[in-house]
C-alpha cells in the first residue's frame, strides 16, 4: 500500500457535509505537508484543503493563526455551519480579507500546528509527516527561495511550543516518514 492509499484509508466510505470529517495532515516545516494535501484533495471528490499557513501571523503567529482556524472554521464546521477566518498578507505583512470555508465532506486541514491542542478536538483523523531537520530544511529554504532562512529557529521555536501543549506525532492515527534518504 502506498503512503497516499494509507492515508485515504483513515476516510470514511460516505463522509456528508453536514458533519465534514476533517483530516489533519501536520509535521514541522518541510515534512511534505503540502504536498500529500493537494494529492488527497486531488483523490477525493469533493474535498477541500485548508491550509494554515493562509492564516497564520506572520513569522511570530503560528498559535495566533491555528486558534483562529480551531474556533472560527473547525467549531463551526463541526456544527454544520461555514467557518471564517482572517486571511495573513505575507507580502504585506497585514491581516487581509476574511476567508468563508463552507463545509464539504472531507476538509483536509494541513500546516503546523493541525494536529496540535486548539485543533484536536475537532479533527477525525491525523497523519504526521516525518523527515529529519536537515532535510526539511533544505525542501522549505528550496521551496521558498531561501526568503526564510532568517526565520527558521523563530518558526522551528512555534512548533516545538505547541508539540510540547500535544505531541502530535505521538498522537497521530498515521506516521509517514518523508525522507528521501
Amino acid at each position: 500500500m502506498t503512503p497516499l492509499e494509507c492515508v485515504l484509508a483513515l476516510l470514511p466510505a460516505s463522509p456528508t457535509p453536514e458533519r465534514p470529517f476533517v483530516l489533519a495532515v501536520d509535521g514541522r516545516s518541510g515534512s511534505g505537508k503540502t504536498g500529500l494535501a493537494a494529492a488527497v484533495a486531488e483523490r477525493v471528490p469533493g474535498a477541500q484543503v485548508l491550509a494554515l499557513e493562509d492564516a497564520y501571523r506572520g513569522w511570530q503567529g503560528l498559535r495566533e493563526g491555528v486558534e483562529e482556524i480551531a474556533t472560527g472554521v473547525l467549531a463551526e464546521l463541526r456544527a454544520g455551519r461555514a467557518g471564517t477566518y482572517r486571511r495573513y498578507d505575507w507580502v504585506r505583512g497585514e491581516l487581509g480579507g476574511t476567508v468563508r470555508v463552507e463545509p464539504t465532506a472531507v476538509v483536509v486541514l494541513e500546516g503546523c500546528g493541525a494536529g496540535s491542542l486548539p485543533c484536536a478536538p475537532y479533527v477525525d483523523a491525523l497523519v504526521w509527516l516525518d523527515a529529519p531537520e536537515h532535510e526539511r530544511h533544505h525542501r522549505a529554504m528550496a521551496r521558498d527561495d531561501g526568503t526564510w532562512l532568517d526565520q527558521w529557529s523563530t518558526w522551528a521555536a512555534q512548533e516545538s511550543a505547541l508539540l510540547a501543549e500535544r505531541d502530535a506525532r505521538a498522537a497521530a492515527d498515521l506516521v509517514l516518514d518523508t525522507s528521501t534518504e
